[in-house]
């Protein structure tokens, strides 16, 4: 005999189980008030927080609704900053509540990196708070990569469990070298490095990496930006390279880079000539122009070959590169 088994019928694991599969507005979308036994489940559920530019103000309002009692429950957010009919959704959901089990918070395409400050400060302080990825995709209205509160901010919090940072938004970083050091307990770190060619080089590069001895996984992106070309510029006439004075990474095993600026591969030399235990290098080039002069030697094996020679524990190397027209080279070794 046939024997239908209702929903009422799974037990309080499997809720919990499909409950993190699905994001917090989904949740109390489909679930809220159905019965008291669902109810006392949403009471003890952990919950993420996911806003994308799909969602409208009404959705926000509804979720806000029932953060009042529940915002101690989320442990995550991916929080788009626009929405369809709504800008600043950041401001909105952190100005009125406090996650103090928040254990990874990912903010994407801020309408206001100034606003953003007093928010950070505030969620710095979460003695939980694990991961925190601040994500700005470009935009024809951005002009300003002076995001160096903002930096200092982040790079100096004192917390015992943050451990990754990935901070892809525009700025020049030319004013890290002034900081005494940065949390000590991240253990991975990805920065976006954006100017003009005057300060985007590799001095800037080494003066990070000075700052990274305790740093396993790490990613550097280095951008050249004409709209930045006006704000911050420093000498051309920059020092040599001391070989005997590089930064040590005694504890760096993975190293993503990312190069769309005019940049000599022997600076590349210089970066790996710190990394004595690097166990995978991923290198992705962005060809801007085909007039670009530099590229040949990115090509020659031969070149590369120098390079990493000296890497007695690289076990994967792979070199991406895409030009304007999506076109796409890929290289994999494995060792």
């Amino acid at each position: 005999m046939n024997r239908k088994t209702h929903l009422e019928d799974l037990s309080n694991e499997i809720f919990f189980e499909i409950f993190d599969y699905l994001h917090m507005l989904h949740i109390f979308t489909g679930f809220t008030l159905l019965n008291k036994r669902i109810s006392n489940i949403l009471q003890s559920t952990p919950l993420h927080i996911v806003i994308s530019f799909g969602n409208s103000r009404q959705q926000i309002d509804f979720l806000l609704s029932h953060l009042t009692s529940h915002e101690d429950q989320v442990i995550s957010i991916n929080i788009l900053d626009r929405i369809r009919d709504h800008s600043s959704i950041i401001h909105l959901l952190l100005n009125r509540h406090n996650f103090i089990n928040l254990k990874s918070c990912k903010f994407i395409s801020i309408q206001s990196m100034t606003k953003l400050n007093n928010i950070i400060k505030q969620i710095g302080n979460l003695n939980k708070l694990v991961i925190l990825e601040l994500i700005q995709p470009d935009r024809k209205d951005l002009n300003e990569n002076n995001n160096d509160e903002l930096t200092r901010i982040l790079l100096t919090n004192k917390s015992s469990s943050l451990r990754s940072f990935k901070l892809q938004y525009p700025n020049h970083y030319l004013n890290i070298s002034n900081y005494a050091f940065i949390n000590s307990n991240l253990i991975s770190l990805h920065l976006r490095i954006s100017g003009s060619s005057s300060t985007v080089s590799i001095h800037t590069v080494l003066q990070i990496f000075r700052l990274c001895y305790r740093i396993r996984y790490l990613g550097i992106v280095l951008q050249h930006d004409k709209r930045f070309e006006n704000n911050i510029n420093v000498s051309n006439h920059l020092s040599p390279i001391n070989e005997n004075d590089l930064p040590i990474l005694s504890q760096l095993t993975y190293f993503n880079l990312l190069i769309g600026a005019s940049c000599d591969i022997w600076s590349i030399s210089f970066m790996l000539h710190c990394m004595p235990n690097l166990k995978h290098f991923y290198f992705y080039l962005l060809v801007q122009t085909s007039s670009w002069p530099f590229t040949n030697p990115y090509l020659d094996g031969y070149v590369w070959q120098q390079i990493l020679e000296n890497l007695s524990y690289l076990s994967k190397f792979e070199f991406h590169m895409t030009d304007k027209k999506k076109t796409k080279i890929r290289f994999r070794f494995c060792y």
